[in-house]
């Protein structure tokens, strides 16, 4: 008996009108589809009179679900992914299904399809030459705070997801870490009736939130660092400057707390942005020539 195969299938994000032909053929050809919300799923599938039985497929439940999966695959019948919004495994579940089927030598087929970020993308007048998929921002803690500084210094264009209940927060963060004056265009409701985009920068996004309450799923497409750069080229030596400024307090305090130099330029290499040899010769020069503490 043939094994079954795994078709990943991408689902409207908004307007019911652009799931493709395709992937309703397909959907009407499996056993099963496996769906993040069944409920959800029920509605649109039967317009499309799809009767495939669904199985609950979640971010809560995706790991005790991969035997079932696997066993039904072995069976020969076919199933189809989907997600509630968009392409499924873009900030959905699935990755571990996918690569489990891979390591088993089952077959993967992928649709193309609906996706808000590149529809954002498309659309945000940002450079898209090269571009970063981030998604959604951990919600809380050092995870989120250390991904916002990580933020900073993607070089390209970088496509965010948001929840409206978050989207004043992250903009506060992300002009607290140095991006207030990067370009910004805001999608909101991509593909619905009420659909709009902000073209702004991020100081001016946050004002025009604070005055209009955040309602809709949102996509955020940001520039980057070189292309900010480039609109503003004094300030990548002011940065430098500034950069020179902190490393030279760093190694000065280091030094008062008995480092030594090489400890010092190896310790300060990872957490800067300065080679070994920079930090090295800016330690022996600070430290009066000598290579000794």
């Amino acid at each position: 008996m043939p094994r079954g195969k795994l078709y990943l299938i991408p689902m409207p994000i908004g307007n019911d009108k652009d799931i493709t032909l395709r992937s309703l053929e397909q959907l009407k050809m499996v056993d099963y589809i496996l769906s993040e919300d069944t409920r959800d799923a029920k509605i649109i599938l039967a317009k499309y009179q799809i009767s495939a039985p669904l199985i609950s497929y979640h971010l809560y439940n995706e790991k005790e679900k991969l035997n079932q999966i696997i066993e039904l695959m072995a069976d020969g019948n076919n199933l189809a992914l989907i997600s509630d919004a968009g392409m499924p495994l873009i900030s959905d579940p699935g990755y571990l299904l996918v690569k489990k089927l891979i390591e088993l030598n089952f077959q993967i087929i992928a649709l193309p399809g609906a996706n808000a970020g590149l529809t954002a993308l498309i659309a945000s007048g940002l450079n898209t030459e090269k571009f970063i998929f981030f998604g959604f921002i951990a919600s809380k803690g050092n995870e989120r705070h250390n991904q916002i500084k990580e933020l900073q210094d993607l070089p390209y264009t970088f496509i965010l997801y948001e929840a409206p209940h978050r989207l004043l927060k992250t903009l506060n963060e992300l002009m607290l870490n140095n991006m207030g004056n990067r370009k910004i265009a805001i999608g909101r409701e991509l593909t619905k009736k009420y659909e709009n985009y902000l073209y702004t920068d991020i100081i001016n996004a946050y004002q025009h939130y604070q005055e209009e309450s955040p309602r809709g799923e949102f996509v955020l497409i940001i520039e980057g660092s070189i292309d900010y750069l480039k609109r503003n080229p004094n300030l990548k030596e002011e940065q430098r400057t500034e950069e020179l400024y902190q490393l030279k307090e760093d190694i000065t305090e280091l030094l008062t707390g008995g480092m030594k130099v090489k400890a010092i330029s190896n310790f300060l290499a990872k957490k800067t942005k300065f080679n070994k040899n920079e930090i090295y010769q800016l330690t022996i020069d600070l430290n009066d020539g000598s290579r000794e503490a």
